[in-house]
């Protein structure tokens, strides 16, 4: 049977919102086989009043020691993406969930609600001109894919990678770049902008994934509680999380 984990990048500085994904996750989130946790190996340890709230399969991830010149300073942003994009290398799912750290779950949830009744996962789309600020990963999503994206495909979130089209996706790129890996591929071309959202969702758009419904110019009611990591965890913020999880 098709099993799907949920798949969480973090990093120390993250450590304060996750607290509240896991709880989420534990409340909220059933039929998922297991939670995958993934930090940078660089010394900072999760916290175990983290790691106490419910069995995760944690992972210490090495954190790359040379970066594209362009980069002026090592890239959290860009590092996340290529390990999201890696994930088979630490689960044998036949799919993830991808959160972040920021993100928690606001309702209860299980892999099928992110499907249609065939049992194809939902991916939105839309068009660039309603994208707003989002066009800027146009460009750089070209430049990777080699091919025009034909929507903006950043727009509803939680996504979900599937084992067999994220092979290809990473195959595709290996080869059309001369690259050994996903990273190399940013040094090969001096990239600092991607967006693995928009790259893989053109992928499988373009090349007509089986696993995937496309959903254009078409909302989802959301599932999750987002907000921006890098704003700071406010008290209002933090209070708002707790009536969620209490309710």
């Amino acid at each position: 049977m098709a099993c799907t984990d949920i798949f969480i990048k973090t990093y120390h500085k993250d450590f304060m919102w996750l607290i509240y994904c896991i709880r989420s996750i534990k409340k909220f989130a059933s039929g998922f086989r297991d939670v995958v946790l993934v930090s940078d190996n660089d010394g900072h340890k999760i916290p175990q009043e983290i790691l106490d709230i419910m069995p995760v399969k944690l992972f210490y991830k090495d954190v790359p020691t040379k970066w594209p010149p362009r980069m002026q300073q090592p890239s959290g942003y860009v590092w996340q993406q290529v390990v999201k994009l890696n994930w088979t290398e630490f689960t044998d799912a036949d799919s993830i969930l991808i959160l972040d750290s920021d993100l928690m779950f606001s309702d209860y949830v299980t892999p099928e609600s992110f499907k249609d009744k065939d049992g194809k996962w939902f991916w939105n789309y839309r068009s660039w001109e309603l994208a707003d600020r989002a066009i800027c990963w146009k460009a750089p999503t070209q430049e990777l894919l080699g091919f025009e994206p034909q929507y903006e495909g950043m727009l509803c979130i939680p996504f979900v990678f599937e084992r067999t089209d994220t092979l290809k996706f990473i195959e595709y790129i290996k080869s059309r770049h001369g690259a050994k890996d996903v990273f190399d591929v940013l040094f090969k071309y001096n990239m600092t902008l991607i967006s693995e959202f928009n790259a893989y969702a053109a992928f499988i758009l373009k090349f007509n994934s089986t696993a995937y419904l496309p959903l254009i110019n078409i909302t989802r009611p959301p599932l999750v509680r987002f907000t921006w990591s890098y704003g700071g965890l406010s008290d209002k913020e933090i209070q708002e999380r707790e009536i969620i999880l209490n309710k």
